[in-house]
């Protein structure tokens, strides 16, 4: 009986307690609970350890060229790349759509340059040599990289870089690939180099077009028309049999009305078999025959030498002729004296004498 008395008293206080209504729930704003939020930012803010983590880790695979995702082959040689580099810096592989390999196979572009391109872009750090700046040139062309191109400009145009006998070499490695821009640019540097650069094999064997372009640019620094001439001559007796058919085409760039009469028919009567070409001595004969009634010719830049016999007047003791043996010798002398001669070459200007023609000349009188 007690114990039947204790189980109701039992059940009663569990049906008390199912049937109490619980305690009225809130939320943290109304207990009163503010987030730390100006402290949040600021440690977030200065903790960026994580993220330099994965920015340097990024960049090492990058610089590295680990899990690449493209192959690029240029002439039989392949680069590792990835390709959202390629698609960051050139515009060349914006429509490519993630292939696994890329062949290039345009004239223009080596291995070398490519893959030059290729670091210049990966590589904070990146150093250029002399002798790869053509083929650099033309990868970044080809692979339309307008930043890269502009720092090339800006390099093709320092003058403590790019130095008339640099110009020179640099013209030279265009020419195969015929960028006329830059062939421009580089002829207009090389200025007193020219005849250092006439002295050369690789003068020689230029094509008769480039010797024409280069005879015939106001840039190149002469004492007179007759250097150009005799420039002429010497690429013309290098393969005179070959070269012969040529003669008119070169001739035509010399500038005859720069001459006196009398150095023209000095030199009409030295190269007999020169200028016995009908074409030539057509232009000889408007020099000197219809000279006067002719525009004048654009000028050269005109340089001197105090040491050199054929740049005096002719009213002074110093003075000697210039004819084909005269030149050649000045080229020999030219070649001993080396890279330093074209510094000694000193810009001619209007007006001004060397002090030894100078008293000849007010002696004359």
């Amino acid at each position: 009986m007690n114990q039947d008395n204790e189980s109701i008293e039992e059940s009663e206080s569990e049906g008390e307690c199912i049937d109490s209504t619980p305690i009225p729930a809130c939320s943290l704003r109304e207990m009163g609970f503010q987030e730390g939020t100006e402290d949040f930012i600021q440690h977030l803010c200065s903790e960026n350890e994580y993220k330099a983590h994965i920015i340097h880790q990024m960049n090492r695979l990058i610089t590295h060229q680990q899990n690449t995702d493209v192959d690029v082959y240029v002439r039989g040689h392949k680069i590792l790349c990835h390709l959202i580099v390629l698609k960051t810096c050139t515009e060349f592989a914006k429509d490519l759509h993630f292939p696994t390999g890329v062949i290039i196979a345009h004239k223009d572009v080596t291995y070398t340059g490519f893959k030059l391109a290729y670091e210049w872009m990966i590589n904070e750090n990146y150093k250029l040599q002399r002798k790869d700046i053509v083929e650099l040139y033309l990868a970044a062309e080809y692979l339309k990289m307008p930043q890269l191109l502009d720092h090339l400009w800006s390099l093709f145009h320092e003058e403590k870089f790019v130095t008339d006998a640099i110009a020179f070499q640099i013209y030279l490695e265009c020419l195969p690939h015929r960028k006329s821009k830059l062939q421009n640019l580089m002829l207009g540097r090389v200025q007193r180099f020219f005849l250092m650069a006439v002295a050369t094999e690789e003068y020689l064997r230029l094509d008769h077009a480039d010797v024409s372009e280069i005879l015939d640019h106001s840039n190149m620094c002469v004492n007179s028309e007759l250097e150009i001439y005799y420039s002429a001559v010497r690429w013309l007796h290098h393969d005179w049999p070959e070269r012969k058919q040529h003669a008119p085409s070169i001739m035509a760039v010399v500038r005859f009305h720069l001459m006196t009469n009398q150095c023209i028919s000095s030199i009409r009567a030295e190269l007999q078999e020169l200028h016995s070409i009908p074409a030539v001595q057509t232009l000889i004969d408007e020099a000197l025959y219809a000279g006067n009634t002719q525009q004048k010719p654009t000028r050269r830049e005109w340089v001197y030498n105090m040491r050199i016999p054929h740049h005096h007047n002719c009213a002074c003791p110093q003075w000697r002729c210039l004819d084909l043996t005269t030149f050649d010798k000045y080229l020999e002398l030219i070649i001993v004296t080396g890279p330093s001669y074209s510094k000694s070459l000193k810009y001619l200007t209007s007006g001004w004498t060397m002090p030894c023609c100078q008293s000849a000349l007010l002696l004359r009188k």
